[in-house]
């Protein structure tokens, strides 16, 4: 929806569901000039000259042609019913709306070979229909090619399930709507069933709704911590949610798998983070066990959905189907067109625990199965989590001999030198390599005797840091706010929120955590330099760094990224350690490292890698 009608509709609207149901149905009546007669449940929806809400029927008619359209339609509907959930509720239900090229993709691939007499009796089911777009195109779509009656269809053919009763209601409506438009004015007899489909595992479900011959839809995209803990209990009865902290798309997988029929299809539009994240393990394992034959259009970082930053595949499973293998391809555009080549994958040659390297096989396979792992050949760091950098790190405004100037709310404050650090976000690296540029200062509360770190106790910080103690305590309430509140486990109040990274190695390679381009990464020595926001390789080997360098700074690695990191917008992508922690680093040679080292032509470390690795060059 666009933000003016949405802000509108908020401001101008009554929030009950009912009222929102009225002016919505209205007004698409009104627009395509229909007419109820028998239908006593479109009935009860409709605003007549003189009622209250005529009015307001009048605007709000008039703002949903300005945004959409003379004529509203009944995907503009969908598109209205689906928007005015509270964003409240979509933390909890993960509800969102599915572009309808989406579904009708998904409902091709499902249903698009079925004859006449198949479609005319096939049971088609959403799993968590939402507002039932999907729902409303499968009967569209059995009515268009069987001319079975909306009634039959309704009664016979369609089933939806959701955990909300204004979903389902809404459900009822697109329904109604789509028959009165095509002719079919009447009260219709509907398999909706508001219920948790988490329950589904429960003795007392309604087998009614079991025994499908095709499920579609949009699994709800909640992640494990927006839970709530009776959620969390349903989810530990799934196979598939036993690995990680699952988020609320996964057990869909497997309770759609068990109620299909055994010739039963699954598609869906979903998260792909399935394919590689610790809480998707236990999923891969299902499937393999299941000698599942998937297919999987995986979208990478091209974002599907206009209202949310999510990272999406088409998921697609044959019951029927005999080979144990994933159809796998890519569509960073997407572009959903025909003819996509897609690579077939054999579960022997996929790891379930580190996670299915499926996008550009062979040369991952190569890469990985090469030398150490990146994370085994040198040690990387996060960097420092003080949880409020706001306190603790600054530019100075001046300095003299003893201090540095912090300015905090228009008050200058002056922080002893011996106090601070240089600190650094790998973030903010620039091509011409100055970093020196982008340090910043620091407050370190600590010591360090013989590598190890302990906070500097409060009668010390009064007697050699008062300045910078006085500034702290003007910070006390909002460091005191850091861990939700509870600080009661911190050595002291002004201690970091987390002891991680206090010390590193002497050495650091700094790269950024998001490129859209190879990268270009720094070795900087300096012992007491920090880091905050990003990764740094450390080492007290510095040798080791510049041959890591050469190898991260390669197109080898960057292809390696590109297809297996977690893909951003604008075609960044992340560098986190969880991203290349399986990259290979080959074993080399006394000889081959100093021949490795002695080439400066990027071309020539190029090829000299790629030969190195055993691959073609490309």
């Amino acid at each position: 929806m666009a933000p003016q009608l949405l802000s509108y509709v908020r401001r101008h609207v009554p929030s009950d569901e009912r009222t929102v149901n009225r002016l919505f149905v209205s007004a698409f009546i009104r627009s395509n000039s229909l007419v109820v007669v028998r239908s006593q449940f479109l009935s009860g929806y409709i605003i007549n000259d003189g009622d209250e809400d005529f009015g307001l029927l009048q605007d709000v008619s008039e703002r949903i042609k300005a945004e959409y359209g003379e004529k509203i339609i009944l995907e503009t509907l969908v598109k209205l019913f689906e928007f005015v959930i509270s964003p409240a509720d979509r933390v909890v239900t993960g509800a969102i709306y599915t572009p309808v090229r989406i579904r009708e993709t998904i409902l091709k691939r499902c249903i698009g070979d079925k004859s006449v007499d198949e479609l005319g009796r096939l049971r088609i089911s959403d799993i968590a229909c939402g507002c039932g777009g999907f729902l409303m195109d499968a009967a569209h779509f059995i009515h268009f090619k069987t001319g079975k009656s909306y009634a039959e269809i309704f009664q016979e053919n369609i089933f939806g399930i959701d955990v909300q009763e204004y979903s389902i209601e809404r459900t009822k409506i697109l329904l109604s709507l789509l028959a009165l438009k095509d002719g079919e004015d009447a009260d219709f007899c509907f398999n909706l069933l508001c219920s948790d489909t988490l329950d589904f595992s429960s003795d007392n479900w309604d087998e009614t709704y079991n025994g499908f011959d095709v499920i579609v839809g949009n699994p709800p995209y909640v992640c494990s911590r927006n839970l709530p803990e009776d959620t969390r209990s349903k989810m530990k009865g799934y196979e598939v949610c036993g690995s990680g902290h699952p988020d609320l798309y996964i057990p869909f997988f497997q309770i759609a798998i068990e109620m299909l029929n055994a010739t039963g299809r699954l598609g869906y539009i979903t998260m792909n983070t399935f394919l590689r994240s610790i809480n998707g393990r236990s999923l891969r394992k299902y499937f393999r066990r299941k000698n599942c034959e998937l297919t999987v259009l995986d979208f990478r970082g091209y974002q599907v959905f206009e209202s949310r930053n999510t990272y999406t595949c088409l998921f697609y499973y044959d019951k029927a189907g005999q080979d144990a293998v994933i159809h796998y391809a890519v569509d960073e555009q997407g572009s959903l067109a025909n003819g996509v080549c897609f690579t077939s994958v054999s579960y022997n040659v996929l790891d379930d625990d580190k996670g299915w390297a499926l996008n550009d096989l062979d040369i991952t396979f190569a890469i990985e199965s090469t030398g150490v792992k990146i994370k085994d050949y040198c040690p990387s760091r996060h960097g420092i989590a003080t949880l409020s950098n706001d306190t603790y790190i600054f530019q100075p405004t001046r300095e003299d001999d003893r201090y540095y100037y912090l300015e905090k709310n228009g008050t200058q404050f002056p922080i002893e030198k011996e106090i601070c650090r240089r600190v650094f976000n790998p973030n903010r690296l620039t091509v011409d390599g100055k970093i020196e540029a982008s340090y910043e200062l620091i407050i370190y509360p600590y010591l360090v005797v013989s590598g190890t770190v302990s906070v500097i106790p409060p009668e010390i910080m009064w007697q050699d840091y008062p300045c910078t103690l006085r500034y702290l305590e003007s910070r006390r309430d909002v460091l005191l706010l850091r861990d939700k509140g509870d600080t009661s486990s911190y050595p002291q109040w002004y201690a970091f929120g987390r002891t991680q990274s206090l010390v590193l190695p002497r050495y650091k390679l700094f790269f950024p955590k998001f490129s859209n381009k190879p990268i270009r990464c720094f070795i900087v020595d300096d012992p007491d330099l920090m880091l905050y926001n990003g990764l740094a390789f450390v080492n007290s080997d510095i040798r080791r760094l510049e041959i890591l360098k050469r190898v991260i700074e390669s197109k080898l690695f960057w292809r390696y990224v590109a297809a297996n990191a977690k893909p951003y917008a604008s075609g960044y992508y992340s560098l986190s350690g969880v991203d290349i922690k399986h990259f290979g680093i080959p074993v080399f040679s006394l000889t081959e490292e100093n021949e490795l080292l002695s080439l400066s032509n990027k071309n020539e470390i190029e090829h000299w890698l790629i030969n190195k690795y055993g691959l073609a060059e490309f």
